[in-house]
This record gives C-alpha cells, structure tokens and sequence, in this order.
C-alpha cells in the first residue's frame, strides 16, 4: 500500500512540475519575443506556443495542487455539518467531482485523438500539430480525476482525505513540510 501511495504522490509531483515547466515556458516565450523585437527578430507562432503553455500550466499540476490542500474549499454547509452526514456530502461532493474531471479527460482526450487522426495543426503562421497540448491538458484532468478518486478511497476507508488534512495542518507545519 505505501507503493501505492508513493507512486500516486510522485505521479500528481510530475503533474505539478510539468505544469511549473509550462509557466515558465511562457516566460521564456514572452522574454524571447521582447528581445527579439530589440533585434527587429520575431518569433513565428509564439503566441499559439503562448497558448499552448498556458492550458498546460493551469491543467497539468490540477491534482498536484489538490493534494497540497491548494484549492480553495467552500465550507459554507458541510462546515457545519457533523457525523454521517457530513461523511455522506463529502463522498458526494468527491463522486461528483470525479465524473466531472473524469468527463472533462474523456472529452479533451477524445479531441485529441481526432486531433492526431486528422492531422489538425492551429492556425497561426507556424502549423503546429494540436494533438499535442491537447493530449497535456487531457492527462491534466485525468491526474486530477485520479486525485479525487484517491481521496475518495481514502474517504471510504475512514481515513482523512488530503484536502482535510492539509487544512487541518498549521502554516509552520505547511512550511517545514515544503522544506
């Protein structure tokens, strides 16, 4: 079970770093164009690259980020909802976000596929092939997918999600586990 446990949080790791990798490829995008433009160069289809980098980065570390108690939670109702009940609209609320990331792949997933059948390439002055950041932002909502599916056993099983314990951790426990 603890390989389990290791892979799953190395796996949603690799989401966060490919996403960081996607942000800071947008930097390098927007540094490259700005002093080319100091040498009269341009860089062609920068600004589909641009894109491309920017669904990555906000796609990609989605399950990370979930993990890492980073999303903001609404506790307006099941704050102040105790015992069973809470327990069944925290299964639900996990059920529901599931199918809807688990949705969301499927469907992304599903373009990228006809994406990479018919040969799809943006628009822009450069042809790139859109399968690519499609299939990213596919795996993205999968891993996130995954993520709250994980929780979701976790939940089942009497344990405490990730979500919660995270919440419940202190700042200075926050910040000497990021050490």
């Amino acid at each position: 079970m603890r390989a389990l446990r290791s892979g799953l949080d190395l796996l949603y790791l690799a989401g966060g770093i490919a996403g960081g990798v996607a942000l800071a490829s947008i930097g390098a995008i927007i540094a490259l164009q700005v002093i080319g433009r100091q040498f009269g160069l341009s860089l062609d289809g920068a600004d589909d690259l641009t894109a491309f980098a920017v669904a990555g980065s906000a796609l990609l570390p989605l399950a990370y980020a979930f993990r890492q108690g980073a999303h903001i939670r609404v506790d307006l109702i099941i704050g102040h909802v105790k015992g069973g009940t809470r327990f069944a609209m925290e299964a639900l609320a996990l059920v529901l976000g599931a199918g809807l990331a688990l949705f969301l792949a499927y469907s992304v997933g599903d373009l990228a596929y006809d994406s990479w059948q018919f040969e799809d390439v943006a628009q822009g002055t450069v042809p790139w092939l859109l399968w690519i950041p499609q299939a990213a932002c596919a795996v993205g909502c999968g891993l996130f997918a995954l993520a709250l599916l994980d929780d979701l056993a976790v939940h089942l099983a009497g344990g405490t999600p990730s979500y919660r314990r995270v919440a419940e951790e202190t700042a200075v426990e926050r910040a000497m586990g990021e050490i």
